[in-house]
């Protein structure tokens, strides 16, 4: 059962906001697919920050270690913090990208 505890509190939760916004918000059905590509880039931007902060934390921690001629650990870099910020850095550029595209189009006269 400990296995399966997060996923079946995962699988609730996603019900009930799913309930919630068609039945009582009135969101659409069809513009879920979007919503879930759109979280895919997140999650895809995400790991790309987290992958370019591990690699700086590595060459930061390998320099310090040149530098100083002491042993510097990489265990600085291992920090579920990290992952946390390497979603709200791939999150946030994500809706800046959009930000600036959507600014974009309506300067075109594209968009509403």
């Amino acid at each position: 059962m400990e296995n399966f505890f997060v996923p079946i509190l995962v699988g609730i939760t996603t019900l009930g906001a799913f309930l919630i916004g068609v039945g009582v918000i009135g969101m659409s059905w069809g513009s879920l697919g979007r919503a879930i590509g759109r979280m895919l880039e997140g999650v895809g931007l995400a790991l790309i920050f987290f992958m370019a902060n591990v690699a700086v934390g590595m060459a930061v921690v390998f320099a310090g270690r040149l530098l100083t001629g002491g042993f510097v650990s990489l265990y600085l870099a291992n920090d579920m913090t990290l992952l946390v910020f390497s979603l709200l850095q791939g999150l946030t550029f994500q809706w800046w990208r959009e930000r600036q595209a959507s600014t974009r189009d309506r300067g075109l006269g594209i968009g509403g």
